[in-house]
């Protein structure tokens, strides 16, 4: 790891302790907003412009190994979990709301929020969004620019507006990283 590298680490577990969250790091402009809970585990990342809003009595989870990418934006009015090793892009959307009610033809008044899990080694795609009420599955890989309303099935590939099976997958890695052995 180069100097520039040690040097933004350095000040990313700086922000995150500052905020109260020891071990978890927390890039530069993050905005953590609103007068709910905020739950960023050892070995989390949120990294350079996220932006996320917590509402009252609402909590927002992030677990080790998980990152949210640049200038990802989440808004949270009951629940939204981020599992282990999960990754999120950059420009990514998670809304556990409507910010609105509605009342249908038979007066029936429909709820505007529910929770949203993200478990564990989940990527998300660039330009992304994950609507309420959302279960992305261990292992799922959503394709850039997909909006998510309907839950996702353990080892699927989705993409689309609306997003929708496209394949399946058994593991994926950062094209960084090692390929693994066969």
């Amino acid at each position: 790891m180069n100097a520039k590298n040690l040097r933004r680490n350095f000040w990313d577990y700086v922000r995150g302790g500052l905020r109260g969250h020891p071990g978890a790091r927390i890039g530069p402009r993050v905005r953590l907003t609103g007068p709910g809970r905020y739950v960023l585990h050892r070995g989390s990342t949120i990294t350079a412009g996220a932006q996320l809003w917590v509402g009252e009595g609402a909590t927002f989870t992030m677990m080790p190994g998980s990152k949210l990418g640049d200038r990802t934006i989440v808004n949270v009015e009951t629940e939204v979990t981020v599992g282990r090793n999960a990754r999120i892009s950059w420009d990514v959307q998670i809304l556990d709301t409507d910010f609105h009610w509605i009342r249908d033809g038979d007066g029936r008044l429909h709820g505007h929020t529910k929770p949203i899990r993200i478990e564990e080694s989940v990527l998300v795609g660039a330009r992304s969004m994950i609507l309420k009420g959302v279960v992305v599955g261990k292992g799922a890989v959503i394709g850039a620019g997909s909006v998510v309303r309907r839950s996702i099935d353990e080892g699927t590939i989705v993409a689309g507006n609306p997003a929708a099976r496209v394949g399946s997958v058994l593991e994926w890695g950062s094209a960084r990283g090692e390929m693994p052995s066969a």
